[in-house]
């Protein structure tokens, strides 16, 4: 697992004072690249063979607000034929708060072809030791 650490932005804050629903995945986003850099899956990533982000998934818990520290903890779920998982917890350490769980489903797809192809061996390789 992997905790990417994050702080509210102001334009985060919707009208109620709180973080809105729809930045909760730009912040998955943000732990996955991450993630993606620190377990080196991302310096494998090319033009004949990337992800795209084929379904994402988001469970409301408790608030966010402005100041907050948030930790967003990643880990690799299922490896498919051609698509992975990635599974994020987010939560408040300062008050041990759980404020979202989600998920999200990348699968491999070769740009220049415009087709999935197979998750590569070292990618399955890296994101099952992560």
């Amino acid at each position: 697992m992997f905790t990417h650490v994050l702080h509210p932005r102001f334009s985060d804050i919707d009208v109620y004072g709180h973080v809105n629903n729809a930045v909760y995945l730009t912040y998955f986003e943000e732990a996955r690249v991450a993630f993606g850099n620190i377990a080196g899956l991302r310096r494998l990533y090319s033009r004949t063979c990337s992800t795209i982000v084929a379904h994402a998934e988001v469970d409301y818990k408790a608030p966010a607000f402005l100041g907050d520290e948030l930790h967003i903890d990643v880990a690799t779920g299922t490896v498919g034929r051609s698509s992975f998982e990635y599974q994020y917890e987010v939560r408040r350490p300062a008050s041990g708060t759980r404020i979202a769980i989600g998920r999200t489903v990348q699968v491999c797809f070769n740009f220049e072809l415009g087709a999935v192809v197979r998750v590569p061996e070292e990618w399955r390789s890296l994101l099952t030791s992560s």
